[in-house]
């Protein structure tokens, strides 16, 4: 589709409770579920059976005030940092930190955490535990040249990093600036891991239609190593979702590491 009848998400701001309810919360189809939450979980969880996922500080840069994707490995880290792109989730995520009403409930997707490790968990303990292990929470703007300015982070071990990269880039230049922008943010060796989605085109927030970059494997290969970064693991699904607000092909959660020097 022409991208000039999309929304870019770089420019305006997005509603977490809508997409939470829409796209990643326990109500939406079952096949989404497994295609936006279990397969990245089960995806993760292996890149930490690998031993890539080790260190003391992680960043959670993600979209939409989402927290599903760092369940599984949060325990990893003494210290967590948590970025938001948009005001709105910022306030989301203030709310979830204190405890405010209508935080958004990811009770489902420890669940499902749960039933890929064989374990079992009480939700209220993880989620409270995980709280406790939140040393920060900051407004994060690429563009910039500190992108939390003022606040100067210390290198991290780990970045997660969901579903925001491809809202947020107008083009694969401008998605390998961000790549490479947020590689700054990691020590060497750390871990940078990117769950996002190929051959996409938009999905709808509020009955308007807003874009998500259009890119593939190969692109996302490219865009790692050009900016010193190793594949270390990759795994991609095929969309088995029927949803027509989404466009998509596969979904892919890839962990690489980082071997240059900024």
């Amino acid at each position: 589709m022409d991208s000039s009848a999309c929304s870019h998400h770089f420019t305006e701001d997005v509603d977490p409770t809508f997409l939470h309810d829409m796209y990643f919360g326990p109500y939406v189809e079952e096949k989404l579920i497994c295609d936006v939450i279990e397969f990245p979980i089960r995806a993760i969880i292996n890149c930490y059976k690998q031993g890539l996922i080790k260190g003391d500080t992680m960043i959670d840069f993600s979209y939409a005030a989402n927290i599903y994707q760092i369940l599984p490995i949060y325990k990893c880290f003494k210290d967590i940092i948590i970025l938001e792109a948009y005001d709105s989730c910022m306030k989301d995520t203030e709310n979830w930190l204190h405890g405010g009403e209508h935080s958004l409930d990811w009770s489902h997707a420890a669940r499902i955490m749960e039933e890929l490790q064989g374990t079992s968990t009480d939700w209220k303990e993880m989620e409270k535990d995980l709280k406790s292990r939140v040393r920060h929470f900051s407004k994060c703007i690429l563009e910039n040249e500190n992108p939390t300015d003022p606040i100067v982070l210390p290198k991290a071990d780990c970045l997660v990093n969901l579903c925001l990269l491809g809202t947020i880039s107008k083009d694969i230049d401008h998605y390998s600036r961000n790549v490479k922008k947020m590689s700054t943010m990691l020590n060497k060796g750390a871990c940078m891991i990117i769950i996002g989605v190929f051959n996409a085109s938009h999905y709808i927030m509020n009955g308007k239609k807003h874009h998500i970059l259009c890119f593939t494997e190969t692109d996302l290969r490219k865009i790692l190593s050009d900016n010193g970064l190793r594949v270390a693991h990759m795994e991609v699904s095929e969309k088995t979702s029927c949803i027509k607000t989404v466009t998509f092909d596969h979904v892919f959660v890839v962990c690489a590491v980082k071997e240059s020097c900024d």
